[in-house]
């Protein structure tokens, strides 16, 4: 049994972690800043400790009372359009915060183990697909760049303090209880279309993309097999390895709809930069002997299922 603490614990990637961690007996610690989704909060238990990871002082207070064996850094500012507004605030929380978990291990003379929820953005667009892990990163907004940054800190300090570090490229990540990615914004809308008057009408911003998407169970499974089986310093990506067309997306939530529903496009939701095409190389992955068990429509229909049971995207009950 290990002592784990996941940074952002209660937050979509790490609740689900929490679940898969605990049922294997792990005793987990989760940090928080924001109050959890109430669908979230519930998932794997444990203690929980309020944290904000840009506070140094905080941090170090946090790693004293826990003493983690393994730390799994999720805390952070998640999301690319908000990055474009506030750069700044981004570094603050994605760079400095991951640089104080990296230096109270390196001053402590401790052997903890350190993944980093890095993402498949900070590649950028790239000619390249599949991308392997030696695709240069090219990050095309703020967002993309801070995780980008936190990566190589956590290659520097595994080459020259010998801190092992995994470093994990997420890439599309979905299921129940997510908000902000297309699936869950599709099928909240379905949702709640289903429920009103006609016209029943769709919000999109651009379908012709193509994403790599997992299942959420699947990503954690894959995050907790590298740091079981993985070697340290390395990267990872963690995808599904298929790129999943946006409009097709749509069009498997719509054909699960009751009644009717059209779609318009909408100019807010069209992204600064928006890639044509993001697919994960995991053959790296694969040789750890990791692979994806749910099969995609499951994901969709558990999504929609969990939507039309909450009232808002505050995840409350119906």
């Amino acid at each position: 049994m290990a002592k784990v603490l996941i940074t952002g614990g209660t937050g979509f990637l790490g609740s689900y972690l929490t679940e898969l961690l605990a049922s294997r007996g792990d005793d987990v610690t989760r940090s928080y800043l924001v109050d959890p989704d109430p669908f979230l909060a519930h998932k794997g238990g444990g203690a929980t400790v309020r944290l904000d990871v840009a506070d140094r002082d905080a941090v170090v207070r946090t790693l004293e009372e826990v003493h983690p064996d393994v730390i799994y850094h999720f805390a952070g500012q998640p999301y690319v359009r908000p990055s474009w507004d506030d750069p700044l605030g981004t570094f603050r929380v994605n760079v400095d915060g991951t640089l104080h978990f990296l230096e109270w291990i390196r001053t402590n003379g401790r052997r903890v183990r350190f993944a980093f929820a890095g993402s498949g953005a900070a590649y950028g667009i790239s000619p390249h697909q599949p991308m392997a892990e030696e695709t240069p990163m090219r990050p095309s907004s703020p967002y993309a760049a801070s995780k980008a940054m936190g990566d190589l800190l956590c290659f520097q300090y595994c080459s020259s303090y010998e801190i092992p570090t995994y470093r994990f490229r997420i890439f599309g990540t979905t299921g129940p209880g997510k908000v902000g990615d297309a699936p869950n914004d599709f099928a909240m809308q379905v949702a709640r279309l289903e429920k009103g008057p006609e016209p029943r009408v769709m919000k999109v911003g651009n379908l012709d993309t193509k994403r790599d998407v997992t299942d959420v169970r699947d990503s954690v499974r894959a995050m907790a097999t590298i740091v079981e089986r993985g070697i340290p310093g390395e990267a990872y990506n963690i995808g599904s390895g298929e790129p999943r067309s946006v409009r097709a997306i749509l069009e498997t939530l719509r054909g699960m709809a009751v009644g009717p529903i059209t779609v318009e496009q909408e100019t807010s939701r069209i992204r600064r930069v928006d890639e044509p095409v993001i697919q994960a190389d995991i053959g790296r992955l694969r040789k750890l002997g990791w692979y994806p068990q749910i099969p995609w429509e499951r994901t969709l229909a558990e999504i929609l299922d969990h939507w039309r049971q909450v009232r808002d995207t505050r995840g409350l009950p119906a």
